[in-house]
């Protein structure tokens, strides 16, 4: 199984520049970005290109309909046998939690998809803030002066 991160700008390269300076390369994984100069035809041809490398796989994109996420669910929509996962707004946290303990422990795309968006919730915090009746609250374990 593959993994392609696709978003608008230098999304991808920049999810790649962040994975390599904090785990290195992780396998299965390539990036592609939908830039200003490129048609929704050429990020079609480059799906394309890599899916043909191996027909499972899953579009980690960075916007809910945004061209790179429609583009990645028209080529799923046009192989409808083969095992292909669309997700978007996940975060590098959860490529990295997933995809460094390796791609192969998912049976299929689409469990792969669940790892990733429940490894998102699960990633997603505020500092300094607890939830008691929406007001902020100190931690009151600590000594204090």
């Amino acid at each position: 199984m593959q993994v392609i991160v696709t978003g608008h700008g230098n999304f991808a390269s920049g999810i790649e520049s962040t994975v390599k300076l904090l785990a290195g390369k992780i396998e299965n994984v390539s990036y592609i970005d939908f830039t200003e100069n490129m048609s929704e035809e050429d990020l079609a041809k480059e799906f394309k290109k890599q899916f043909d490398k191996d027909n499972q796989a899953l579009f980690f994109c960075d916007l809910l309909g945004g061209t790179p996420y429609k583009q990645a669910a028209m080529l799923k929509a046009a192989h409808p046998s083969d095992d292909i996962a669309v997700v978007c707004g996940c975060n590098v946290g959860s490529l990295l939690e997933n995809g460094l303990v390796g791609l192969d422990k998912f049976e299929n795309a689409d469990q792969l998809a669940q790892a990733l968006i429940e490894s998102t919730k699960k990633g997603i915090k505020q500092f300094g803030v607890s939830s008691v009746n929406n007001k902020q609250t100190e931690d009151s374990s600590e000594d204090g002066i």
